[in-house]
């Protein structure tokens, strides 16, 4: 872009964090008392310490602050960033007092600040290692944001030299070294905090000190950094979105209250991409924990990134998740009187509990937010970077508040079997090949999708993850009626001989036929059931019916709990294998377990499932490759044309409530014709007493027939469609491309 940025209306200091209005319609409360609390523990303390619990370590830090003098080389590592975590430590005190000045004006905190800001200024660098200046490192970042937060807050209590000091190190030490970067457009965590500093840095002395080709630069990066984010196929986890968009997010938020700026602050990744992902991602309204996908951890702290939205974007959920999140030293500046009025994800969603996210190959099926709800969150992704781990067409479960099918979240660094365990696939919910698991990072995809309140699906193709070792790995995940999960594997081998090992992980119990399972201990049905401390889940091993099954634990990395290993018995090139998760509410498993069969064929899957319980039944026909042809059930009861249908039958109604087609040009259930296309389609048809909904996606202008009655009236995305003189039977509709509604009223 290279737009130079002149901005000829400057507000005065204070101006970073905060403005003088600001803070005087914070007010005062418990919230005040408790921060001040915090404040006057960094305004008393003669040494701080910082813990590196990764290599279990612990720096004493003496005050008043000097130059750290090097340290040793932490076991396993190479140019440790013991900087990193020291700098932010004291970013994190020289912000806190900052804030307590603003909102008390006693000079007690104003002289800290102070303290520190000269202290620093006196730094030979901001940098860690001298022979790579500020080129890989955090600490240069969080050194420059905490000069300018303390600058731009006691600038009023600074003389001339020292305002000339402390400028002159923002620019020299701050900005300078940043330069490195100028050319550099990657989207790493690392680029992206520097840039944000920069941008920071700059506005804390723009005015006093020529920094317009820094903030020029470091805008730049950041308008593009947040196209980028639209689609991007990168992503590292949500821990380090939400590290990284939390200083662009305060870098954008500066700029609109220095400037009145708001390109950043309103762009549309902050207004819906990143709230849409943060809240599909998470598991439910009471705990607010998130899945840890990649490098990750459940529980995250985003409460400042929800705040910042509902503040700023007036976004309801945003400011529903900040009214019952724990608050931090920052989030004391955001009050709930400036934010929008607070909406539930269920409420704002308004039935659209599911979504894929197809450029970072990620998907979300769900049937809710509150109380009992459940949530499988699917990963197929081509992002390969440092933060990634070996784990594509991988999936996590979360039911009523607990996470029963689990991942290992944050990696281990260090050589040895945790490492092997929490990057490896072995620690997923994925596939082995010959006890091997996944070779590339990424290199997988989310194929195709559909999401409807009754039948959710998506296909991921991880074929290339493993390098060669397979010919084809893709994974098809169904939600059924907000009710249960199937996911149908379709693997090509190498070789007949080749072993497939499919993981499902868990930190709960393990339960077959009643008996809790102990390591070790062989599988012998093919129905086994997780159990939490208040929900529960039962995995239906439906195909290949025979399989060898087996609770383990990896041995030296016991604490990420026990997964079950499923291997194929029989030796196919071609294998399919069909399992269906039925998540339950609470601990008390189901007094009848669903019926089911399946049969797979040359051309076709075939799957019956009873639900009694509900007195409906599911009919499932899958073609194994996607040529358009015809294929019928094994009983004759279905036959499509296209690449899988769904049929829902209501056993005391004998007749069909729900269909779905996906892919195709045909539908024919029990010898009646519900929909037919001249070119392919996904359609989703919903009967009620009184009316036939179709819900149509299609990818081109396209010929539909469907049947209808006399007396009926037909409706097409609104408005009333014309017969054309045809009274009955199939009626001919053409519908342009997208999303289509048609809806047939039942007239008396």
């Amino acid at each position: 872009m290279n737009n130079q940025k002149n901005y000829s209306r400057i507000k005065s200091h204070p101006r970073i964090l905060f403005t003088q209005q600001e803070i005087e319609e914070v007010g005062n409360g418990p919230k005040i008392d408790t921060f001040l609390e915090k404040a006057d523990q960094f305004l008393n303390e003669d040494e701080f310490q910082v813990s590196y619990p990764m290599i279990d370590f612990q720096l004493n830090v003496s005050l008043p602050l000097i130059q750290l003098e090097p340290l040793p080389e932490a076991h396993g590592y190479i140019d440790f960033p013991y900087w990193t975590m020291y700098s932010r430590a004291i970013e994190d005190r020289m912000t806190v007092l900052s804030i307590a000045y603003a909102l008390t004006g006693k000079g007690i905190y104003g002289d800290k600040v102070k303290e520190y800001l000269l202290a620093l200024s006196r730094f030979t660098r901001w940098y860690e290692f001298p022979n790579r200046g500020a080129e890989g490192n955090l600490s240069n970042a969080h050194f420059t944001l905490a000069m300018a937060i303390g600058y731009d807050s006691i600038v009023h209590l600074l003389n001339g030299l020292e305002k000339e000091l402390i400028q002159e190190a923002i620019v020299e030490k701050g900005l300078k070294p940043l330069v490195i970067d100028f050319e550099n457009y990657d989207s790493h965590n690392i680029i992206a905090s520097k840039r944000v500093s920069m941008l920071i840095g700059a506005l804390s002395v723009i005015g006093e000190r020529d920094v317009d080709k820094y903030l020029t630069n470091a805008y730049d990066y950041l308008f593009s950094y947040l196209e980028d984010r639209l689609t991007s196929p990168e992503i590292e986890g949500l821990l380090y979105t939400g590290v990284a968009i939390r200083h662009v997010l305060m870098a954008a938020d500066a700029l609109y209250r220095t400037t009145g700026d708001n390109t950043l602050i309103s762009h549309p990744y902050f207004k819906s991409f990143l709230p849409d992902l943060f809240f599909y991602m998470l598991g439910s309204a009471e705990k607010q924990t998130f899945v840890n996908f990649s490098d990750s951890f459940y529980i995250l702290d985003v409460s400042f990134l929800m705040g910042k939205l509902a503040q700023r974007n007036k976004h309801p959920v945003t400011s529903w998740y900040f009214k019952r999140a724990k608050t931090n030293s920052q989030n004391i500046l955001l009050s709930m009187d400036n934010m929008v009025k607070p909406m539930s994800p269920n409420e704002f969603y308004q039935g659209e509990n599911s979504k894929v996210f197809p450029t970072i190959g990620w998907a979300a099926f769900r049937s809710g937010w509150e109380g009992k709800s459940h949530f499988l969150a699917f990963a197929s992704s081509s992002s390969a970077k440092g933060h990634n781990h070996y784990d594509q067409n991988n999936f996590v479960l979360h039911v009523n508040d607990e996470w029963l099918i689990t991942n290992p979240g944050y990696q281990d660094y260090v050589e040895g079997p945790r490492n092997v365990f929490t990057l490896g696939t072995i620690g997923h919910n994925s596939m082995l090949v010959n006890g091997k698991g996944q070779e590339e990072l990424g290199k997988s995809r989310i194929v195709d999708w559909f999401l409807s309140p009754s039948y959710d699906y998506c296909l991921g193709d991880a074929t290339r993850a493993y390098n060669g070792a397979v010919k084809k790995w893709e994974r098809k995940l169904l939600h059924i009626d907000q009710s249960y999960y199937i996911l149908l594997d379709h693997v090509l081998k190498n070789y007949k001989e080749d072993q497939l090992t499919f993981l499902y992980h868990t930190t709960s119990m393990v339960v077959e036929d009643g008996k809790k399972l102990e390591i070790n201990d062989t599988i012998k049905g093919n129905i086994v059931s997780i159990i939490g401390e208040r929900a529960s889940a039962t995995i239906y091993h439906y195909y290949p019916e025979k399989t060898k099954k087996k609770l383990e634990q990896f041995l030296g990395a016991e604490e990420y709990g026990t997964y079950m290993t499923v291997e194929p018995a029989a030796t196919n090139q071609d294998e399919i294998g069909i399992t269906m998760i039925y998540p339950h509410s609470n601990k008390q498993l189901m007094d009848k377990k669903l019926v089911f069969e399946s049969d797979v064929s040359r051309g076709e899957i075939n799957l019956k499932i009873d639900r009694n319980k509900d007195f409906l039944t599911d009919y499932f026909l899958f073609a194994k490759e996607q040529d358009s042809s015809t294929i019928t059930s094994n009983q004759g009861d279905l036959t499509i044309t296209g690449d899988h249908a769904w049929v829902c039958f209501d056993n005391q109604l004998e007749c069909p409530v729900k269909l779905f087609l996906f892919n195709g040009t045909e539908l024919n259930f029990r010898s009646k014709r519900y929909i037919t296309a001249n070119k392919k389609l996904n359609v989703m048809v919903e009967m009620k007493q009184d009316s036939i909904c179709y819900d149509i996606e299609l990818r081109a202008e396209t010929i539909i027939h469907i049947s209808c009655e006399r007396s009926s009236m037909i409706i097409v995305n609104g408005n009333r469609h014309d017969r054309k003189g045809k009274e009955s039977g199939q009626i001919e509709i053409v519908l342009p491309i997208g999303r289509n509604v048609i809806v047939v009223i039942k007239e008396d």
